[in-house]
């Protein structure tokens, strides 16, 4: 798969959020300093290396819900749910570190990136789009929220 890095002069909220859930690693605005550009593809390149050549990794699982990290798959009690790949980077990040508290400056900085520039709440959108598709899809809430913090998944 090839990276995408989009490049463009619409800095609206709506217009990142979607370019990145259409599969873009990243979204810069113009005007931007090449230096900086080059920097995100050096963080792009380096992420897609290690992720080829990190060895398979098993099965995580929350209750009844279960990511294949490998085959980009997650299901919750056998019926399979269809997530944006950011969505998917973003579960997997929480179920790695499940029943531990996550600041949002942890989650954007592990799931968005350390270049990451954008407006905080992105977290809060993404995790609301995961709630929708899994804890009131299936009546089951796995994501927590602790006020003022940050987020968490526990076991069902």
């Amino acid at each position: 798969m090839i990276p995408v890095i989009m490049l463009t002069a619409k800095d609206d909220i709506t217009d990142k959020v979607m370019g990145l859930d259409l599969g873009a690693e990243d979204y810069m605005t113009k005007p931007f300093a090449i230096e900086e550009l080059l920097a995100r593809i050096r963080v792009v390149f380096k992420f897609k290396a290690s992720s080829e050549s990190s060895p398979p990794s098993k099965t995580l699982e929350c209750g009844k819900l279960l990511v294949y990290p490998d085959k980009f798959e997650v299901t919750y009690d056998g019926m399979p749910i269809a997530l944006t790949k950011k969505e998917f980077e973003l579960l997997h990040y929480l179920i790695l570190n499940k029943n531990l508290l996550l600041t949002r400056d942890n989650i954007l900085e592990n799931v968005w990136g350390y270049e990451y520039m954008g407006d905080t709440n992105i977290v809060d959108v993404y995790i609301r789009y995961l709630r929708v598709k899994i804890d009131q899809k299936f009546e089951q809430k796995i994501i927590y929220t602790v006020r003022g913090v940050g987020y968490q998944i526990k076991d069902a």
